[in-house]
């Protein structure tokens, strides 16, 4: 049995799934990959989610990058991260290693834990907030949503 091309992607079945990302390459890939299940979007909606994909920027800050799309994720949510492979960061103009993406993940607050082919030249990692933290996050989403009655 063959497994579709999203499989190793782990979508979140009945929830939403958001893609952003601004190059051609990027564009093609998630439409080749995903087809109608991701939606792909300018700006990420408000409010937390249960999967994003984000292409890495080339410029500005990983940590401002980084630090805003942990804040959208729902305790046990998935954040992929797309960027260059090693061989073709130079050619699409990509300053980061993939150790600088994974770095700056880490420094936010969050842990990776899976690394997927997206195509022939792009790849991504899987980020996700830590097990440790999941309950607090959770306790104060709550708290927030009853506040907001």
């Amino acid at each position: 049995m063959a497994k579709t091309p999203w499989a190793k992607f782990s979508l979140p079945g009945a929830s939403a799934a958001y893609a952003h990302g601004s190059s051609p390459e990027f564009r093609r890939a998630l439409r080749s990959v995903f087809g109608p299940l991701v939606e792909w979007v300018r700006a990420f909606p408000e409010g937390e989610h249960a999967w994003l994909m984000a292409e890495a920027p080339g410029d500005g800050s990983l940590s401002t990058f980084f630090r805003d799309l942990e804040k959208r994720l729902v305790a046990s949510g998935s954040l992929w991260v797309v960027l260059p492979k090693k061989s073709f960061a130079a050619e699409l103009s990509f300053p980061f290693s993939w150790n600088d993406v994974q770095q700056a993940g880490l420094a936010a607050g969050l842990v990776d834990n899976k690394i997927a082919a997206f195509s022939p030249r792009l790849t991504s990692i899987r980020f996700v907030i830590p097990l440790a933290r999941r309950k607090s996050i959770s306790t104060s989403s709550r708290g927030r949503a009853k506040t907001a009655t």
